[in-house]
């Protein structure tokens, strides 16, 4: 049984995390907490239970025979969905597409949840609408992206779609030995990354011997090459180191970057978590 929690204010996006929420719980069993964090100051307290309700009667309707609590927490909605969802399996929470520094003014929740989660974070953009294409997961040179590439996999598995795995690759900056400039050709760069996915490809097959997979070796920056996929795509899933919000917006955090533009659902995946939870016999 999937353990989710739904982080759920009321408003336009997480009525659509409620919604894609609704629709998984449906397809397979699941446990679903649903969660509404308020200020310690809120003077209207009603007004919650009464979304809690709504939420509540949604789910049953629309996902009979679902395991539903409801729970209402105050303090920081960041810290309390964090330390609530340790336990889960994943946390879904809604997102409003748009410029970065706008919704950081707005207090970026989704952003702050992804880089400090624990658990994968999915982020369902307002006005989500269901769709049966591939599942895309971006595949890093590194061991970063295992867990997400395990999440991906299985999510593809449980939703009858298929999986595409994507790898960006840029050509390197010459480099100097001595007063000799060394010059990789492009055919050896090609090669090298195309040895990175074809090791994702061959760890899914093993695991998902008639999964119908692509690859897709672009030459283009993580970012930009995942968010290529984004509109032919039921879910973009993305590994992370955990830099953090600020230092990410430093260093160019891909799931930063894809995060505000892409109109599928992405779920980031941190690289420390439990790969054998994702590879459940589905």
């Amino acid at each position: 049984m999937e353990r989710i929690v739904l982080g759920f204010d009321g408003t336009r996006a997480s009525a659509s995390a409620l919604e894609w929420v609704a629709e998984r719980a449906s397809r397979e069993t699941a446990a679903v907490g649903v969660v509404n964090v308020v200020s310690p100051f809120a003077r209207d307290r009603a007004e919650t239970l009464d979304e809690l309700g709504e939420a509540e009667a949604f789910l049953r309707e629309r996902a009979p025979g679902t395991s539903i609590a409801l729970h209402r927490l105050e303090g920081d909605v960041v810290s309390a969905l964090g330390d609530f969802a340790q336990a889960s399996d994943l946390l879904v929470v809604g997102i409003n597409l748009g410029h970065p520094i706008r919704a950081t003014a707005a207090g970026a929740t989704p952003l702050r949840l992804s880089a400090q989660s624990r658990v994968p974070v999915t982020m369902i953009p307002a006005g989500w609408v269901s769709r049966a294409d591939a599942v895309t997961v971006g595949v890093a040179p590194d061991e970063s992206s295992a867990a997400a590439l395990a999440f991906a996999a299985r999510e593809a598995r449980i939703t009858d779609v298929p999986l595409r795995l994507v790898h960006a690759w840029l050509m390197p900056t010459p480099s100097f030995s001595g007063s000799t400039v060394l010059v990789r050709t492009p055919e050896s760069v090609v090669a090298e990354h195309r040895e990175v996915i074809d090791r994702a490809l061959s760890r899914v097959m093993e695991r998902y011997a008639t999964m119908s997979v692509t690859t897709e070796l672009v030459r283009d920056s993580r970012s930009a090459s995942l968010l290529r996929f984004a509109g032919r795509s039921s879910m973009l899933v993305i590994g992370t180191h955990h830099r953090g919000v600020f230092e990410g917006s430093l260093l160019g955090s891909v799931a930063q970057e894809v995060l505000w533009h892409a109109e599928c659902p992405v779920t980031v995946v941190p690289s420390e978590a439990r790969v054998s939870r994702f590879e459940e016999e589905v």
